[in-house]
């Protein structure tokens, strides 16, 4: 969390650190934000191009990865909808040896490539990238209800990666990407682990096993970590089930602490599901010779303190000694982190239909990202949504209420409330709803319901809302004469009793900023590009003022927006907040 209370500028924010820097925060920085450090993955936003002639061009490697702006529609169905999508394409064109990759987890199809597809996209793969910095997506995948009645002719998925790509340009050219560095996006459906079962939640099941292994072959299971890389999970990644089945030697031990000759067999036999695990726990047994005191003198594995691999040299065991461990999936581990890792990105993408405040996770996102990070960092990818279906913009903005969002899985509803109650500034009673007699003879009882009063977040979540969409509205309005409000952002915080709010958005005023950028461009005219053979010198140069009276503008929006807006929101957020 960001412990001033500036206003933060994005201008002013870097993630690019030095090799120096870098140990620095390693030795200094809680352990939280190490484990979201390796638990971080994100793809690439956008696709270089390729160099002009005569250019030295990028590593080969810079090409061969895909980006998120390059992948089709079908990455943003849900689960069921794209298996149905493939089993379809797969009847069409049962000739096409196209495989169909589909996510095991509530996320989308991975890699975006349906069966019968002709485009063949590359799978969509998330690398670790500990640097963090890269941005958030944040989204709904569930079309609005009344998708139909703005967009007959287009589907939801199709409009979606349209607002993506455009949303990953925008967000690029405002320098929310990393300095030095490619952009890069945090995005669920490649980004999140799957889970391995249907318990695989924090609030369900944390921890499997235990299983027994003789160390020999747990450092087969168990890559090594490099001494310069520091985890803090000791990480294991099955690709498909691993099943054990061998036999341990348990014997009995004298006076003297002598073993036993004979020895007596144990059956062991277990299997762990495929999924990317860490070792959560493990401890020393009594067995092969090895007796029970001995065993339990042996330090436990620390998992936040060392890699299983270090501990095992630490103890000096033999390869025929038995160790006792646990796992976790890395999963669980990163949804009990989403409030700290939301905190570790350098922007959020936010792709907004008009049912995006009406669901928990995207509000949870919102609302923790701008207390942490600042809406400052948030680009919008709604512009080609907000057209026809302004006014349902409105409406969500209106009717915007945590408890009654729409959650697909009601343990992620605990664990995200829990997250909101802990960050700001909400208050609870229990409130009695009834009286009940318990048992005969017993007097009667009142029967309690703890209600959290979550108003102080709504009213920063619809705070931070209308300013981004105003912000939005002053770059990409029409600009004429009596149109300040043309989206209505300003009379909706004044609807809303956002007074301070209101007071700043009805500084905006497009019409006469454009009429001085233009004046400005006419005092001080960009110098005269130079023109091809076949260009038209006159079309460039028309070009060009062009373009200097967009930045021109868009410099007036962005003093009004950070010296005005952003300020107001600070305010807000001090309200919202626990202290």
């Amino acid at each position: 969390m960001r412990g001033d209370s500036t206003v933060k500028q994005a201008s002013k924010v870097t993630f690019a650190e030095t090799d120096g820097s870098r140990v620095a925060r390693e030795a200094a920085e809680p352990v939280p934000i190490a484990k979201c450090r390796q638990l971080l993955r994100s793809v690439l936003a956008i696709k270089p191009k390729p160099p002009p002639a005569g250019e030295e061009a990028p590593a080969e490697a810079a090409f061969a990865e895909s980006a998120l702006e390059s992948s089709g529609p079908e990455l943003w169905r849900y689960p069921e909808e794209a298996n149905k999508v493939a089993d379809n394409a797969a009847d069409k064109a049962p000739e096409v040896g196209n495989k169909t990759k589909v996510a095991e987890k509530g996320g989308a199809a991975a890699g975006g490539v349906v069966a019968g597809d002709p485009s063949d996209r590359p799978p969509l793969e998330a690398k670790a990238d500990p640097q963090a910095g890269a941005l958030l997506m944040s989204h709904a995948w569930d079309a609005p209800d009344n998708w139909s009645k703005y967009f007959k002719a287009q589907q939801f998925a199709d409009a979606k990666q349209i607002q993506v790509a455009t949303g990953l340009h925008h967000a690029k050219k405002r320098g929310l990407a990393p300095e030095g560095r490619q952009m890069r996006v945090w995005v669920d459906c490649a980004s999140l682990p799957d889970a391995v079962d249907q318990v695989d939640h924090p609030l369900e099941k944390i921890e499997y096993g235990p299983f027994l292994l003789p160390v020999r072959e747990l450092k087969r299971l168990v890559a090594p970590v490099p001494g310069e890389a520091p985890a803090v999970f000791t990480e294991l990644r099955l690709d498909e089930a691993m099943k054990y089945d061998s036999t341990m030697e348990i014997r009995t031990f004298d006076n003297q602490g002598r073993p036993s000759k004979e020895a007596e067999t144990r059956q062991v036999q277990w299997e762990i599901l495929p999924g990317w695990w860490q070792v959560r726990s493990a401890r020393v047994v009594s067995a092969y010779r090895l007796s029970p005191e001995g065993a339990a003198a042996m330090d436990q594995f620390l998992p936040s303190m060392e890699q299983l691999q270090q501990w095992c040299v630490r103890l000096g065991l033999k390869d025929e000694i038995w160790v006792e461990f646990t796992i976790g999936t890395l999963r669980t581990e990163s949804l009990n982190l989403t409030d700290t890792m939301i905190g570790l990105h350098g922007g959020m993408l936010a792709v907004v239909s008009w049912n995006y405040f009406d669901r928990l996770w995207p509000l949870c996102e919102w609302a923790i990202f701008c207390n942490r990070v600042g809406p400052g960092r948030v680009q919008l990818a709604a512009d080609c949504f907000t057209g026809a279906a302004l006014v349902e913009f409105h409406r969500v903005v209106r009717r915007l209420s945590i408890t009654g969002a729409a959650c697909r899985d009601e343990r992620d509803r605990r664990l995200l409330l829990a997250f909101l109650e802990r960050e700001f500034n909400c208050g609870f009673e229990h409130k009695t709803q009834c009286f009940r007699k318990p048992a005969p003879g017993v007097l009667t009882a009142a029967v309690t319901e703890r209600v959290v009063d979550f108003a102080p977040l709504e009213r920063y979540i619809r705070a931070t809302a209308i300013a981004v969409f105003a912000r939005e509205a002053a770059l990409f309005g029409s600009r004429r004469l009596t149109y300040d409000d043309e989206s209505g952002w300003t009379e909706l915080a004044n609807t809303l009793k956002l007074r301070e709010l209101h007071g700043v958005l009805k500084k905006s005023k497009p019409w006469d900023w454009y009429e001085d950028a233009k004046r400005q461009v006419q005092r001080d005219p960009p110098a005269a590009p130079a023109a091809d053979a076949e260009q038209d010198l006159e079309a460039t140069a028309e070009l060009a003022v062009a373009e200097a009276e967009e930045t021109a503008y868009k410099e007036r929006v962005e003093a009004w927006w950070t010296g005005l807006v952003l300020p107001v929101l600070e305010d807000e957020r001090r309200k919202a907040v626990k202290r």
